[in-house]
């Protein structure tokens, strides 16, 4: 969780003399969540999209300095990239980020509405609220969610992608648009590999995937009491509009209560009819709960598509 960044020198509120580069792992949900802040805030980028274990060539020019936290890899992504137009921006230097959280609140503090604009303005509301109060609230829960369902998410899925469902499942998430051709022919000629290599490296193994899935049923239970909890009106995790607390959640939480790209997902994922039965009723038991419907209704009300502008990017002729 850290930021790797050069200043930029009085960079001007909704500047559209910036080009913005999301590098990612196509279905991570560490990098959905940055994906859906970019297009939350309408701001057009260009996606490099990678595979695990091949992400490590794509990211190597762009490798964190030292490593993000604890164990975790060099190779981080989500990483943005925001370089100043060459022709306008003189005084400007490039800046990064390789971490979801640093690159909303930059985006909020770019692009949101201005705080007095009552309404008047185009640009799309603070994910962050305006109100300090609240603020401190947002973020308290979005740390949260990032501790305790982001990991454990990805856990939980990666056992029943990798290690429970027929070899063509894992092999799908190489396909549909996830990267480019080569890629896709790397993840599966080497799938037995990266397979061991991802579990080790993450730990996922039955007795983990068992903890992970305790954790994750126990946070949904909770959020679920706080979503009912909650004032009349919309029900939303802070006040009564959308913030960076439901982003986080319905983003980081989407993939286990079985969110695709039908329904807004920022890359395609495999649909829970799939998994083996075991799994897929963890996850529709997750899905009727509050929380779960509440990550739905995120999807279906703010999950926005990509602004005029954007698109995606391949190296190598195309191939990577």
């Amino acid at each position: 969780m850290s930021i790797d960044t050069t200043t930029v020198q009085e960079q001007d509120k909704h500047s559209q003399t910036t080009a913005l580069t999301l590098r990612s792992i196509a279905f991570s949900h560490y990098n959905e969540k940055a994906r859906w802040a970019l297009d939350y805030y309408k701001v057009p980028y260009i996606e490099y999209r990678s595979l695990p274990i091949c992400h490590m060539i794509s990211m190597f020019k762009y490798k964190a300095k030292k490593r993000p936290s604890p164990g975790a890899s060099v190779f981080v992504t989500p990483h943005l990239t925001v370089e100043p137009d060459s022709n306008k921006d003189n005084e400007k230097e490039t800046i990064t980020f390789n971490d979801s959280t640093k690159i909303l609140e930059f985006l909020s503090d770019q692009y949101a509405a201005p705080t007095n604009s009552n309404g008047k303005s185009s640009a799309s509301p603070n994910l962050y609220s305006n109100d300090e109060a609240s603020k401190t609230k947002i973020q308290a829960l979005e740390e949260r969610f990032n501790t305790m369902i982001g990991p454990h998410v990805r856990r939980v899925m990666y056992y029943e992608i990798l290690l429970q469902s027929p070899r063509s499942v894992a092999r799908s998430l190489g396909q549909h648009d996830n990267a480019g051709k080569l890629q896709t022919w790397i993840w599966s000629l080497l799938l037995p590999l990266f397979t061991w290599m991802l579990c080790k490296v993450m730990h996922i193994n039955e007795t983990s995937a068992s903890r992970s899935r305790d954790i994750l049923k126990r946070e949904f239970e909770h959020i679920s009491r706080v979503l009912e909890s909650g004032p009349p009106g919309p029900a939303y995790l802070v006040g009564n509009q959308f913030t960076a607390a439901d982003l986080t959640l319905a983003s980081l939480g989407g993939l286990v209560v079985g969110v695709t790209e039908k329904d807004g997902y920022g890359a395609w994922v495999p649909r829970m009819d799939v998994l083996r039965p075991e799994g897929r009723k963890y996850m529709e038991e997750l899905r009727a709960t509050t929380a779960g419907q509440h990550i739905l209704e995120c999807y279906k009300l703010h999950r926005g598509s990509k602004a005029p502008g954007s698109g995606y990017g391949f190296s190598f002729f195309g191939l990577w």
